[in-house]
């Protein structure tokens, strides 16, 4: 009887630290003076471990070369300012994953043109046929990274960009 408790809990403590396929879509909004404007990537791809509780660990990257905003010369320049050329990836690398009441926070750091901030996601954890659905956002600027505002009919873009994210969570 002990040995099966024994190997139903380590049963369970496999399964809690098995990893997780993560795929998804990054989504972005700009604003200027007179509107807003959004990209969109699919390409983001990775594995992530969750103890079920709050520890988290693993990469999601997406390709930087993928973002289409629908404008070619406005993504051709969005393609500099993030020096996707020398870095052509983007990484999410979570340290901390639990339930805030309804929520779902993330929290780890993004790196992206070779730079590495904080940063904290909120969003929605709920299961799925065949796992789980992320959907989630944060807000970062253009400053935090050192990139230079583009510009839109000869104005400046706000320093704020809203990130969203939606990715299908498997095992």
């Amino acid at each position: 009887m002990k040995k099966a408790f024994l190997l139903l809990g380590l049963l369970l403590l496999a399964q809690a630290q098995a990893p997780y396929a993560v795929e998804g879509v990054a989504r972005y909004r700009g604003y200027y003076p007179l509107g807003s404007w959004e990209g969109v990537n699919p390409t983001a791809r990775g594995e992530v471990l969750w103890d079920g509780l709050e520890k988290a660990s693993g990469k999601v990257c997406l390709k930087q070369a993928a973002w289409n905003s629908g404008n070619a010369e406005r993504d051709k320049k969005a393609l500099e300012i993030l020096k996707a050329g020398e870095h052509p990836e983007a990484c999410l690398y979570p340290k901390r994953a639990y339930r805030e009441g309804p929520r779902f926070m993330v929290e780890g750091e993004l790196e992206m043109a070779g730079k590495r901030l904080p940063v904290r996601v909120l969003g929605e954890l709920r299961e799925a046929s065949g796992g789980l659905r992320f959907v989630g956002s944060f807000t970062t600027r253009f400053s935090q990274w050192g990139f230079v505002r583009p510009r839109f009919l000869f104005l400046e873009v706000q320093d704020e960009v809203e990130v969203f994210l939606e990715a299908e969570v498997s095992r």
